[in-house]
């Protein structure tokens, strides 16, 4: 008996994936950083990132492809699905959890990771205000996967974002039905979730 197998693709490399993290920086600038993160789209290493994962993907019997709104993942998906073939199904709830902005004050700086670190600390936080918190996600993330595992029991994979993938494996340890064979988070890194037989 086959067991099904879901494939959690990451995203090729934007450029915000490459940023100096030891790089002072204002919150002003932190928080237009920010304001930009959904709009990032994949870069040319991205796309050769892309394009060179695309015969292992093809490789796989996998039935379609779901992926988050978010550019970066949409142009991700759209190289896999021209190199593969794969029908696309686009899922709203797969967006990632983005960065919270922080409280401006004047002449304050923090290195990138500082900030990155503070903008963290408002996510985990259950009465962060204006922003999706840790928890809200992992809530919106469980039943996406919820959605997606009852629409098919072929195996499909799901092109996103680190911070996504990285609550749902937090879901699969606690799940009864699921178990990580493999965690990859990385540029187009191929994560492999698999039903418990």
């Amino acid at each position: 008996m086959t067991t099904q197998t879901v494939y959690l693709i990451r995203h090729g490399q934007v450029d915000g994936n490459v940023l100096q993290l030891n790089r002072r920086i204002t919150v002003e600038t932190f928080n237009e950083l920010v304001a930009h993160v959904a709009q990032e789209s994949i870069n040319e290493a991205g796309s050769a990132q892309v394009r060179a994962i695309a015969p292992t993907i093809a490789g796989f019997n996998l039935k379609r492809l779901y992926t988050s709104p978010l550019l970066r993942a949409r142009q991700t998906t759209d190289i896999l699905a021209a190199e593969t073939g794969l029908p696309v199904v686009v899922r709203d709830d797969l967006y990632e959890l983005l960065p919270a902005c922080l409280a401006v004050s004047p002449q304050k700086t923090y290195t990138m990771r500082g900030a990155y670190i503070r903008s963290g600390l408002r996510l985990i936080t259950p009465w962060t205000a204006n922003t999706e918190t840790v928890y809200a996600a992992y809530r919106r993330v469980r039943k996406a996967w919820q959605a997606m595992t009852y629409e098919t029991h072929e195996d499909f994979g799901v092109v996103g974002h680190q911070g996504i993938f990285r609550i749902l494996f937090v879901w699969i340890h606690a799940s009864r039905g699921w178990r990580l064979v493999k965690g990859d988070t990385s540029n187009t890194g191929i994560s492999i979730v698999a039903r418990k037989k």
